[in-house]
């Protein structure tokens, strides 16, 4: 027998089970992450299932939509609530009103004054179940559904800034600077880069949910005013669709804001070195940009706001000084703009 063979056998025998035992402990290692998971994934279905929830709302969690559905169905759970105890009330003082015509009308002093009197009640009663836009009134803490377009064009007029504290502002970076610099008291859903055609998804405003897009966020009848500011960063695109999403914009807006007068911005010019190197983003296109603009304000009982032309230059173009990239105005000249607002108000 030949000894000297044994060595190496012996050799390739424990280099051999070395190899098995890494495989055994890679499998049992990777069972063992598989168990875990299964665990973890079992577990939070029972607990998603023990608070009536279902596969879908666990989806919805992976994925980092579940908090925003959750913010939208309570959007729709404080409307339908404030919904229900307005037409409670109008239904109470309709009823009101109809006993105290009754009462007079058997002592003999009935009379159309109360006639109109219950006629009116019941009418709010209507109005509160959706059939006209709603406005809350001072007077007898009632929704009264007053168009706010019904003398549509009202003549602009000055107020001061306590105009603004119902007032909406959306928008883009030009609108997000002025709501920083401008002193004005109204509420500013506008974000750098923010787009006509993002709205719907864009994420502008801070919740306690986190940040969220515009819509998600608009209490409902809360706005006497809204200021919409965009067209500049959708330049290059097709006009058709740009006026559609527009019209779009307004409409939504309005469903949630029945009371707000609805006020369409037009662009500031861009200054003359801006204009003269951007293909894009220049004077030409601001003007026909603003006459679109003026065109869907017409056609939507809007009112349009042409405050680039106290910004503007004698060249139309906005003066050097104002703004540092040639787009953004500068702080110490968002007076002039506050000024325009302050004179261009209707009620």
């Amino acid at each position: 027998m030949d000894y000297n063979n044994i060595p190496s056998n012996t050799s390739e025998n424990e280099a051999l089970m070395k190899k098995r035992r890494i495989i055994r402990g890679s499998a049992v290692g990777i069972v063992i992450i598989c168990s875990v998971f299964l665990a973890v994934m079992s577990g939070m279905m029972i607990a998603m299932w023990s608070m009536g929830k279902t596969s879908e709302d666990l989806s919805a969690v992976i994925n980092g939509t579940y908090v925003e559905a959750r913010v939208r169905e309570e959007k729709l759970r404080l409307e339908e609530e404030a919904k229900a105890a307005a037409e409670a009330r109008a239904i109470e003082e309709a009823q009101r009103a109809e006993d105290e015509a009754s009462e007079a009308a058997d002592a003999g002093t009935g009379n159309d004054q109360d006639d109109n009197k219950t006629g009116e009640a019941l009418a709010v009663v209507n109005e509160v179940s959706g059939e006209t836009d709603a406005t809350l009134s001072a007077a007898s803490g009632i929704n009264e559904y007053v168009d706010p377009n019904v003398n549509y064009p009202l003549e602009y007029r000055t107020v001061d800034v306590s105009y603004f504290d119902d007032a909406l502002f959306i928008g883009d970076s030009r609108l997000q600077g002025f709501g920083m610099y401008s002193g004005l008291p109204g509420t500013f859903y506008a974000a750098t880069g923010f787009q006509l055609y993002k709205y719907e998804t864009m994420k502008v405003v801070n919740t306690d949910a986190g940040k969220v897009p515009i819509l998600d966020a608009l209490p409902y009848d809360t706005f006497t005013k809204i200021y919409i500011k965009v067209g500049l960063n959708e330049m290059g695109g097709n006009d058709n669709v740009f006026e559609s999403k527009y019209i779009e914009l307004i409409d939504k807006l309005r469903q949630n804001e029945p009371r707000a007068i609805v006020y369409v911005h037009g662009l500031l010019p861009v200054t003359a070195a801006k204009s003269g190197s951007d293909n894009v983003h220049n004077n030409t296109n601001v003007e026909k940009r603003n006459d679109q603009l003026k065109k869907i304000a017409a056609e939507q009982g809007c009112y349009y706001l042409d405050v680039g032309s106290v910004l503007a230059g004698p060249d139309g173009a906005l003066p050097a000084e104002m703004a540092a990239d040639g787009i953004h105005l500068k702080a110490q000249y968002m007076d002039v703009w506050k000024q325009f607002l302050l004179t261009h108000a209707v009620e």
